[in-house]
Formats: C-alpha cells, structure tokens, sequence
C-alpha cells in the first residue's frame, strides 16, 4: 500500500515539474528576440554613412556620445510598461534630434543641429540593419493607423498629401573619418 501512495506521489511531482517547465517555456516564447547593440560597430558603421562634412569635424567621442544621447531619448520616450497596452509608436522625424541638440547643449558639446541630423539618420539606419528599429514608408503607416483610429484625419490627409517635416570614457579626439583600432 505504501507504494502505491510513493508512485503517486512521484508522478504528480512529475506532472507539476513538466506543466511548470511547459509554462516557463511559454513565457519565453513571448520575449521578443534581444537585440545587442555593439557600441564600436554602431560607430564604425555611422562613422561610414555619415558624409565628409560630418566626419571631418567630429571626432569619436563626440560621435560616441551623440550615439548614446539619441539611445537615451529612445529608451526614454519608448519604454512601456507591462501593465499598459502596447501599440505602435509614432513620433515626429525630428523629435530625437530636438532632444539630442538640447541633451548636447548641456554636455556642452560643440555640435551643430545639421550634423545631429545626419548623426540620428545613420543611427537610425544602423538600428534597422541590426533589427531593433523597423520604419515604414510614411504612406503605410497613415494608411495602417488611419484603420485603427489612431490620428485623426487631418494627420492622415497632410500625409497622403505629401506633408514632411523642416528639413565611454574615454576621449578619442581623432576625426571620424579616420580608421581606427580597437585591439
């Protein structure tokens, strides 16, 4: 009698053991694959989109930080919480660029806005090569969030029509448009 009361004790530990472990697993299946950022690719790869006038005048550091500034903005204005829905988001083309100028400002780096532009450009392209940022044509995303209610028709008409927006630690002085080595 005994066994019998051992073997069904076992198998219900088994049973809770394989649905605890099938409900582990199906919470990491909901995790959406991890993007790793490497900090010297993602320069190194902005280093070369960015255009002559650019590279010219900033150097590493100054590239690195600006790199890092517009990550700021986009783990701050992007973050959602659990417990709120998701839904996509839509920000304005020169929303970032505005917040790295001021954040830039205030670090006292000595950029102009024409170069944070192309800056944010490149990283942009850099974070959609990597898979961590997907952009739409603009017609696209009107059309998809006409559907859901989410602008308003004047939005989605300015868009159809056409509407754009106004045009570490440690110190590499080199210009960007060096090589470098990071051996």
């Amino acid at each position: 009698m005994i066994w019998i009361a051992v073997a069904v004790a076992a198998v219900l530990v088994v049973l809770i053991g394989l649905w605890s472990v099938g409900w582990a697993v199906g919470k990491t299946r909901e995790i959406p694959p991890q993007i790793v950022v490497d900090v010297h690719e993602a320069i190194d790869f902005c280093a070369e989109a960015l255009p002559v006038e650019v590279t010219s005048v900033l150097s590493y550091d100054e590239l690195r930080r600006l790199l890092r500034l517009h990550l700021e903005w986009i783990q701050a204005y992007h973050y959602t919480p659990d417990h709120l829905p998701s839904g996509p988001v839509v920000y304005e083309q020169f929303d970032p660029v505005d917040y790295v100028v001021e954040r830039a400002d205030l670090l006292r780096l000595d950029v102009s806005r024409d170069h944070i532009v192309e800056v944010v450009a490149a990283h942009d392209a850099y974070l959609q090569v990597m898979g961590a940022l997907h952009i739409e044509e603009p017609e696209l995303v009107a059309r998809d969030l006409g559907e859901f209610g989410e602008l308003g028709s004047e939005m989605t008409a300015a868009i159809e029509a056409g509407a754009t927006a106004p045009p570490d630690d440690a110190v590499d002085d080199r210009p960007v448009g060096e090589a470098h080595d990071d051996a």
